[in-house]
């Protein structure tokens, strides 16, 4: 069909039903080239008064998709509807029976894209009105999926159905399978004692509007067969309602709670065994929420009636969370430093788009609204807190199994939004998003893998609004190939990405201004989210790895997530080399089996070149060729990070990567709860982070489960070049439990442009008053010679920040004169304390602007949000 192959022939045959009238009707041969028109015509033939006929026009785009694999000499079968699209392969082509298809009734005809009408003289097939009458009907959507499961309260069978897919998808023969599964519970109150156990790749979805539509006894999930949960991943439940008392949910990463209301104790692990989770938001916990061995957790947006019990764990981050306490976080935290973050408001979100089946048996996609400024607690009424909703029936294009990626691109031309429903999806092209207000939305962990070095998700420059939720990305194209575009990329990047017209030449121009971080240089960079997002991506995963159900190739991903736009929000992001695998590699008893994950490639887990980008719970683990994050955007903020270094691959250590990445040249970035770990070896690192000095963090930590404290040289390394000269690393101030070492914050800025003098003078990586507090309790002299300088930096910072800020049109928030003062006071009362006989240092640090650790800033500047900071 392309590049000058022969056109091909289709003798189509049209099962067609209709609601009140049938005649016979014709449809002559058509060219392949002929019904290459775009679906936004959908080349379609069909009577209709009203417009197109749509289940037509699938057939057709899946059509043409398999004709363009049959002139490649593969034999395929795209399903439609009860029937199916069959091609032989080879140079003898044959023919396409179509059935099944639906189309709407009424007078006159359509005729789309650039498909036509023969003349009377051309061949024809007729069918007469007794076999259009006895041809089946699809009833639904999801008729002919077996991996979409549509339960109802009086359906008898439901408890059998839910433990089939359980048995299946259990322990390791579900691990890495290719199996998919959406269990829909449709709304009512479903029979005592009804329960759900959950295990791989499955999502148990209330298609109700508000959760308390649909109501269960528990959904629920256990330690797997090592003993623990801590591989218990890529299942999730929202839109419920649980009544027992007392529910299990002991999961790790991509594993999340939404949209839910739970009425008994809700337990995070299971028994004694440990799991690594884990993210909830929009929940209502009416009884404890009892973390018992999680490691680590995000809690956003939820009700805590019942409060929470935390004996364990590490890294505990609260944010926009209703009914907790201080006295309640202060015995969470147990007396552990820097165990629990609470940040009071979350600034800005959009909850995940839900499916929904109305009273009226129609089914829609609900759009959530958008909150730019501060919210607290789980949804109050979500029949009052959508936006929009799509249609399935008429904005929504339905991908199915077998689908590729360019039936999916015509597919979705003059829709709202795209359903992927459960399976695994082979892309030898991205699916390209370059639509407002558009949405994707993924079911039972939908699986795109793009196998020749494209990504597998595009979304353009320039548009608002996007929201891409519950999908799983896995890295398909073979390490031989060399470079990779990213697995999901939002926006131009370093290889073009979708310029919104500008093409390969802007992003040639893009390419040839970036700096060392892979930021455009001189870019100018806002301090305030607009009041719509660029989009929400919520519940996204992606994999590097070799398994075998795809014959376990070797693989790569360069890097699996990228956001060149501005204004994006990330809910809950897992990005995961795999260091187990069913093709040799840790099959998850033993930490030291090396196998073919281990050959694949990747570089970076998450890489953010937008200004104002926010994300929620994000763990990136086991990237080999760079920082897991690196991050070049200005105004960014994260809240909750979790990583794990490659301990199968010490070269990532000796390289000097890191687990998170600042670059040095942003202005404003904030991090709040981030956890890095070393979980076995004998690899030195030289810290877990890398911070610009205008870093604002809270509570960072550096864990090794299985070794020495020591491995991590440092906690955070503070850079002020691109090529690493001059930074200055930091030490804990604390390790509680011994292998936990722990930063409440970085110094404040005027402290941190008095250790780049003395760097500037001469002093080395290691020495300094970071290095050793000690040294600077006896360098009294230095400090009285230093203060000047002190100022003069003040000033000239504050000078160069007013001249960009004006030349970018931004205001400033306070005078000069105020800032320098309350600079200098802030710097005073780090030297008193710098300069005492006693105490910590590090004690004495606060943030900037703040005086002796007391912020003096508002929530927005203490966010990094405020020009001049």
């Amino acid at each position: 069909m392309r590049g000058g192959k022969q056109a091909l022939a289709l003798p189509i045959l049209l099962a067609t039903s209709f609601a009140s009238w049938a005649v016979p009707i014709s449809v002559a041969p058509v060219a392949s080239e002929e019904v290459s028109g775009s679906a936004a015509s959908g080349s379609v033939l069909g009577g209709g008064s009203d417009g197109s006929v749509a289940a037509l026009a699938v057939s057709v785009v899946r059509a043409e998709a398999a004709a363009e694999q049959a002139l490649e000499g593969k034999a395929t079968a795209v399903p439609h509807g009860l029937g199916s699209v069959v091609l032989g392969g080879g140079a003898a082509l044959g023919s396409i029976a179509l059935l099944g298809g639906d189309i709407a009734s009424g007078g006159g005809s359509a005729v789309a894209g650039r498909s036509r009408i023969r003349p009377a003289h051309q061949p024809r097939v007729k069918l007469d009105a007794s076999e259009l009458a006895s041809t089946p009907k699809p009833t639904s959507w999801y008729d002919g999926l077996d991996s979409i499961k549509v339960l109802r309260p009086s359906d008898s069978d439901a408890q059998k159905v839910v433990h089939e897919i359980w048995s299946q998808q259990e322990s390791w023969q579900g691990h890495f399978n290719d199996k998919r599964y959406a269990i829909l519970l449709t709304p009512g109150v479903y029979p005592a004692n009804f329960s759900i156990p959950v295990s791989y790749y499955t999502s148990v979805l209330g298609v109700g509007l508000r959760p308390n539509q649909v109501e269960i006894d528990a959904a629920w999930s256990t330690n797997g067969p090592n003993g623990h949960a801590t591989n218990n991943f890529w299942r999730s439940f929202e839109g419920l309602t649980l009544r027992s008392p007392s529910v299990t949910w002991a999961a790790s990463q991509g594993s999340p709670i939404r949209r839910s209301v739970i009425n008994g104790k809700l337990w995070l692990s299971d028994e004694t065994g440990f799991a690594s989770g884990g993210f909830m938001a929009d929940v209502k916990a009416k009884g404890t929420v009892m973390t018992g061995m999680q490691q680590q957790w995000l809690f956003r947006n939820t009700d805590m009636s019942g409060g929470v019990w935390c004996p364990n764990g590490w890294n505990y981050v609260f944010v926009g969370v209703k009914g907790v306490g201080p006295e309640a976080y202060q015995a969470c935290a147990g007396g552990v430093t820097a165990k629990v973050t609470a940040v009071p408001a979350t600034p800005r979100i959009a909850e995940k788009p839900y499916l929904v089946q109305e009273e009226d048996s129609t089914w829609n996609i609900y759009v959530p609204k958008f909150f730019a400024n501060a919210t607290v607690g789980a949804t109050v009424d979500h029949s009052a807190n959508w936006e929009r909703k799509l249609s399935l029936e008429s904005d929504v294009f339905i991908a199915k199994p077998g689908d590729t990626a360019e039936t999916m691109n015509r597919g979705i031309q003059g829709k709202k939004g795209l359903l992927i429903t459960p399976g695994v999806y082979e892309m030898v092209r991205p699916l390209v998003i370059n639509t407002t207000g558009f949405v994707v939305l993924g079911l039972g962990f939908a699986t795109l893998i793009p196998t020749s070095g494209g990504a597998a998700v595009e979304v353009a420059d320039g548009l608002s609004d996007v929201r891409i939720a519950g999908l799983l990305l896995e890295a398909g194209t073979p390490k031989s190939h060399g470079a990779t575009a990213p697995l999901l990329r939002w926006g131009a990047g370093k290889f073009g990405g979708i310029t919104g017209g500008k093409g390969a030449a802007a992003a040639d121009d893009l390419a040839a201004k970036v700096g060392p971080y892979g930021r455009a240089l001189g870019s100018p960079a806002g301090t305030q989210f607009g009041a719509a997002p660029t989009g929400v991506l919520s519940d996204v995963f992606a994999r590097v790895g070799s398994f075998n159900y795809r014959g376990c190739p070797i693989v790569r991903a360069d890097t699996m997530v990228e956001i060149n736009s501005d204004d994006v929000v990330l809910d809950n992001t897992w990005l995961w080399h795999a260091d187990h695998d069913d093709c040799g590699t840790d099959p998850g008893l033993h930490l030291h089996v090396i196998g073919k994950s281990d050959a694949c490639y990747s570089e970076h887990g998450l890489v953010v070149n937008g200004d104002r980008v926010t994300a929620y719970g994000t763990a990136a683990e086991h990237m080999t060729g760079g920082n897991m994050v690196d991050w070049t955007g200005d105004g960014g903020e994260a809240y909750f990070y979790q990583s794990e270094l490659p301990y199968h691959n010490d070269s990532f250590s000796v390289a000097g990567y890191v687990g998170y990445a600042v670059a040095p040249e942003v202005k404003s970035h904030a991090a709040y709860g981030m956890g890095v770990y070393i979980i076995s070896g004998t690899a030195q690192s030289r810290g877990g982070y890398l911070m610009p000095p205008t870093a604002r963090v809270q509570n960072v930590m550096t864990v090794v489960v299985i070794g020495d404290k020591e491995q991590f040289q440092n906690t955070v390394c503070v850079v002020k070049g691109g090529d690493g000269s001059g930074d200055h690393c930091l030490k804990p101030e604390t390790c509680i439990p011994a292998s936990r070492c722990v930063l409440t914050s970085l110094p404040g800025w005027v402290l941190t442009a008095r250790l780049f003098l003395d760097n500037d003078r001469g002093a080395s990586d290691g020495d300094g008053l970071i290095a050793s507090a000690s040294a600077w309790h006896s360098s009294f002299l230095l400090g009285l010679v230093s203060l000047p300088l002190l100022l003069v930096a003040s000033v000239l910072a504050h000078d160069r920040c007013r001249i960009s800020d004006r030349a970018h049109g931004h205001q400033c928030s306070r005078t000069f004169g105020e800032n320098m003062m309350e600079d200098f006071q802030g710097g005073v009362g780090s030297w008193a304390g710098l300069l005492g006989t006693t105490g910590r240092a590090s004690a004495h640090w606060g943030s900037a602007g703040s005086r002796n650790g007391e912020p003096t800033l508002s929530a927005e500047e203490a966010r990094g949000l405020v020009p001049c900071e």
